[in-house]
């Protein structure tokens, strides 16, 4: 029997030159491997694009750059920053370049408490007449806790839309799905698990692994749809790329340059791949490369 067909979304790296300048080349050639590449869209200025070394006026012009090369995709733009007074400057820049959908990270670096979050999501809500918002939870990097609790209060917000999960397990994103309603879309950051999102009823992956090798993913993913019960080989095709990328900014940028993407270095302070590591990324491109084209 065929089930529901898993969205992907990419999480997009954001490509920066030599001199750490944003490269428009690199960007456009990233996006285009995403638009050619089978997936439903993208995730664009989120963890993955290293959204805290950018300034506004970058984010306005990769926004504006995402938007033009991923015309006939969904693009979701992620709008998250410390203090609420950015987010609604990061909205209204968003709004104004054609974004139809974003979303917010929750507060980060200092702690926060539910109420503070209510009024940091309900401002959010008021001021998104006209978007779809996703609430983004990554309790690891941003040290804030969002209850499945909280999570269903935040979903009563008129335009909050879905929520984005990272960090967590398959089940505990099962204990959000059981307190959302239906149409409420699920979508976790752990995109190794695209093919089991079913037995929790979540609708989908963003992907930063699939920014680089989209095919296993979408692979498993029209398996997922057409009612393909033995994916034992799908999911060692998506093991491989997860375990050998890790998410990891240097290592994604490296699978991209092996492809022939001049996606340059990570600008934020993240460790560059030794030796041993370049022969497991080189191994992977041999396996899952395509030549960018």
């Amino acid at each position: 029997m065929s089930a529901s067909k898993p969205i992907i979304l990419t999480a997009i790296p954001v490509a920066f030159g030599a001199d750490g300048e944003v490269s428009v080349e690199a960007n456009t050639a990233i996006l285009r491997k995403c638009a050619q590449s089978g997936v439903d869209g993208a995730f664009v200025l989120g963890t993955t694009g290293e959204f805290p070394s950018l300034s506004e006026d970058e984010r306005r012009a990769l926004t504006r750059l995402s938007l033009d090369v991923l015309e006939d995709k969904r693009v979701v733009v992620h709008v998250g920053a410390s203090s609420l007074y950015e987010v609604e400057r990061l909205i209204a820049q968003a709004r104004a370049e054609g974004a139809r959908e974003v979303a917010a990270i929750t507060p980060y670096f200092l702690p926060s408490t539910d109420e503070a979050l209510k009024h940091f999501y309900g401002r959010i809500s008021e001021i998104s007449d006209g978007l779809g918002v996703f609430v983004y939870i990554f309790t690891a990097r941003t040290g804030v806790t969002v209850s499945p609790e909280l999570m269903a209060e935040l979903a009563r917000l008129p335009n909050i839309i879905g929520v984005k999960i990272s960090g967590e397990s398959l089940e505990r994103v099962g204990e959000y799905r059981k307190l959302l309603p239906e149409d409420f879309l699920v979508l976790t950051g752990s995109d190794r698990e695209i093919g089991r999102l079913g037995q929790v009823g979540a609708d989908g992956v963003i992907s930063g692994i699939a920014s680089v090798y989209p095919e296993p993913f979408v692979a498993m993913a029209e398996a997922v749809a057409a009612g393909v019960t033995d994916r034992a080989g799908l999911q060692d095709d998506v093991d491989a790329t997860v375990d050998g990328l890790l998410g990891d900014i240097e290592r994604l940028k490296t699978g991209l340059r092996l492809q022939g993407i001049p996606a340059g270095n990570a600008r934020m302070a993240v460790g560059k791949p030794d030796a041993p590591t370049m022969a497991l990324l080189e191994s992977l491109n041999a396996r899952f490369g395509r030549p960018a084209g």
